[in-house]
Parts: structure tokens; sequence; C-alpha cells
């Protein structure tokens, strides 16, 4: 439940409290309580029964809702703010993995088929068994890449800068609302889901299915729940602050773990210089050369 439900909620409770009388029979009144500014309005203007001239709420029923409300907002915000940093950084290494794609994937595959080739004569003519499984390594190697090269054939196109804007704030959008540790354990199948949806759209700069995905997502929004009894309020807020807790030290915990990676320094390192990744070229350039040699002193043709 968000908290902005459960403030629209408690605004009806007090309200109601308020229009019973006193929760007691006797002794003194019981203190009053300030909720935040978000749940202290005026109903005034509101017709009915229980209409109250402008004031702060009172007489809630359980005196720890004000802190729990405070801890659930500061909570949520955290939760929100993390969310977002860490859909800014998986952007920005798919942004690195593209450009690197775009200038290393047709020597890559090039240097993966001559190192098959090499592989492949060698094992024929030594017939050692080291020759032959090294042989199959490269033969599976080269087919993992061919097939991971087929999935992804056509280039994402080129977008302007403007384009590149509303592509990154809808990525961030729509990872803020189905990232599988933003939602509960019933809800996490189909979060992940639309997660791998999203990562597919950013990556191949599908601006209409990031849209459509965050459409949908809007259509299964939950309806909010009947307004629960006064004893259940801070049970219910309760709950949301410890799963709250739980989400926050995901969210950490996630965003930890991909800056101490060495891709992630690597992606840092290069920003948006796409040098980075000359002396790589070079050094693919060379061992290509090399195989061809190889495979030329061994009877064989690199075409």
């Amino acid at each position: 439940m968000k908290l902005n439900d459960i403030i629209s909620r408690m605004r009806t409770l007090a309200a109601a409290v308020l229009g019973r009388g006193p929760l007691v029979a006797s002794g003194p009144p019981a203190p009053a309580v300030e909720l935040p500014t978000a749940a202290v309005e005026s109903r005034a203007s509101e017709p009915g029964p229980h209409s109250r001239t402008a004031g702060p709420l009172a007489a809630v029923p359980d005196p720890e809702l004000e802190p729990l409300l405070r801890r659930a907002a500061q909570l949520e915000g955290q939760q929100e703010d993390l969310a977002a940093r860490l859909a800014d950084m998986e952007a920005r290494v798919h942004d690195f993995e593209r450009r690197q794609y775009r200038a290393l994937g047709e020597l890559l595959g090039e240097c993966l088929r001559l190192r098959r080739e090499y592989l492949r004569l060698l094992a024929t003519r030594s017939n050692a068994a080291t020759d032959r499984e090294r042989a199959q390594a490269a033969d599976a190697e080269f087919e993992a890449y061919r097939q991971t090269t087929a999935d992804t054939a056509a280039p994402p196109p080129e977008l302007d800068e403007e384009a590149q804007h509303e592509l990154r704030r809808l990525y961030r959008a729509a990872v803020m609302r189905c990232h599988p540790d933003r939602v509960g354990e019933a809800e996490r199948q189909a979060a992940n889901t639309a997660f791998l949806h999203v990562q597919q759209a950013y990556r191949t700069h599908d601006l209409a299915a990031l849209r459509r995905v965050l459409a949908e997502l809007d259509a299964q929004s939950v309806p909010a729940a009947p307004m629960p009894a006064a004893d259940a309020v801070g049970d219910r807020l309760r709950h949301r602050v410890s799963r709250l807790q739980i989400e926050v030290a995901d969210l950490i915990l996630a965003v930890q773990t991909l800056q101490l990676s060495d891709h992630y320094r690597e992606v840092l390192q290069a920003g948006d210089d796409d040098t980075v990744f000359r002396s790589a070229r070079e050094s693919f350039e060379a061992e290509c050369a090399q195989l061809r040699a190889q495979i030329a002193a061994l009877g064989g043709s690199a075409d």
C-alpha cells in the first residue's frame, strides 16, 4: 500500500473518530497527535455530518502512527532515490556495451572464427586429446557468439539528443515501477518479466516499447483496498516500514555490488570516449594476423 493511500485513509478514520466523540467514557482526554503536513488538511469544505473547521486532526488511536508515517515517508524517499541511481548505473553499462559491440563485435567474431579453424586443423594433425578438447571449446565459443549476434543482428537506431533524453527518462520511470527489488514476493515474477522487457527495449532504443510497458504497468495498478479498522492501520504501517527497510537494504546492496564490479569501473574509466576500445581492437587484429599465418602453415585456408 502506498504512503499516500495510508495517509488518506488515516484522515478519513480520524474524521470518523472525531465525529463519534471520545474513545473512553471517563478519564482525561487523549493527547492530540498532529499528523504530517500531508495528512493535516481542513475538512470544512467537505459536506457531511462530520464536517469540521480547520485545525489539526486529533485523538487518533495509536500514538505510534506519527513516527511510523515519518519513517515510511523517509524509506520511500530512499527507495526512490536508490532505484533511480541503480537505473542510471545500469543504463550507463548498457550504453558502454552497445558502443563496445559496435566498435569490436565484427572483429571479435572474426577472431573467434579463426581460432576455431586453427584449433580444428591442429587437432586433426596431432590427434591429441588436449587439442581436440581445445578445438571443441573454440567451436562452442564461436557458436555461442553467433547465437548472440543473431539475436541482436539489427543494430539499435541512432537517436538524437532529445530522443536519448526521452529514452533515459522512460527507462528510469519504468525501472522504478517494476524493479524486482521494489515489489512484494507475490508480484516479483510479473515484475521480473516486465523488467526484462524494459531492459531489452532500452538496449534496442525502442521508445514505443518503453511507453507500452509503462502503460501496462499503469493498467495493472492494484485498486485501493477497503479502509482498515483503527487498530489495523498501525499494524499495516509497521508491516510497510519493515518491508521498505528490506527493499532499501536490497537496493543498497545492488548499487554497491555494481559499483565494486570491474566491469562498472571499466565503464566509468571509459566515459563517452570510444578510443578506449583502440587497444582491444589492435590486440584482436594482431591475433587474427597470427592465426591466419598459423592456419596457412598447417596447410589450411583462413577464408
